[in-house]
């Protein structure tokens, strides 16, 4: 593993995409400041200054892996861990966000990397806000936190990096072995949706339940009055 800053770039994520073969395996792009850096469906991600992490790894693959279906899943359930070394009580909602005091405090964006239909990676994109300013935070249109607000304490981003990486690849190799079956349980005792009314938004379309489970490769379950829908993906919110 290797980590290659840059002080500026338009994104984490599209420069790893664009120079994808020139990395190695768990290499790590980190920027100091994105001026175009996304999440989940293309929604800004806002750069709160240079003590936060903006980073993205590079995980080769021979060939298209179904287990790694469950990547963002997986790395979620990574950083909740992280996390809760510092002291804090992490939530994910799901599929992959992490929440602190039910304010949102890092994200991830998962991308496929195909070159001339040949599946050749991935690029996993994680955003954290490791500290900010709380006034700037009002700034954002949802509940969103730092970890220093969190704890009262400063905490440097290669710190953070490094414990979270350790982490990460202890499990990999399990993940892309065994699948996300091993981690299912680990993972859904973070989620705050299960057992609640919810609303799941996908493009223009709204699918309305109860959220009841996750299937073994991290889809969210959905029980739609008498029967049981599969939930891929979405953005979820909670039915009053």
């Amino acid at each position: 593993m290797a980590i290659f800053s840059f002080d500026t770039l338009n994104s984490t994520n599209l420069h790893l995409k664009q120079n994808f073969n020139i990395y190695n395996n768990f290499d790590i792009i980190l920027a100091n400041r994105q001026t175009d850096g996304y999440g989940r469906f293309k929604r800004d991600w806002v750069d709160f200054g240079s003590d936060n992490i903006f980073m993205s790894i590079c995980l080769k693959t021979d060939g298209f892996n179904e287990n790694l279906i469950s990547i963002a899943q997986f790395t979620a359930l990574m950083l909740a861990k992280t996390f809760e070394q510092y002291g804090v009580v992490p939530e994910i909602k799901w599929p992959n966000d992490i929440l602190i005091n039910s304010s949102k405090i890092a994200g991830i964006l998962a991308e496929s990397v195909i070159e001339k239909n040949v599946f050749k990676g991935i690029v996993l994109g994680i955003g954290i806000n490791l500290y900010a300013d709380k006034n700037a935070l009002l700034s954002v249109n949802q509940p969103v936190t730092s970890l220093n607000l969190e704890i009262n304490k400063k905490i440097p981003k290669l710190d953070f990096i490094n414990l979270f990486m350790e982490r990460f690849k202890s499990s990999y190799s399990e993940l892309v072995n065994m699948g996300f079956m091993s981690f299912k349980a680990d993972y859904t005792a973070y989620l705050n949706c299960l057992g609640q009314n919810i609303k799941v938004k996908n493009g223009n379309s709204y699918i309305s339940g109860m959220a009841c489970g996750i299937s073994d490769n991290g889809l969210l379950i959905l029980k739609i009055g008498n029967y049981f829908q599969e939930i891929s993906a979405g953005d979820i919110s909670f039915v009053q």
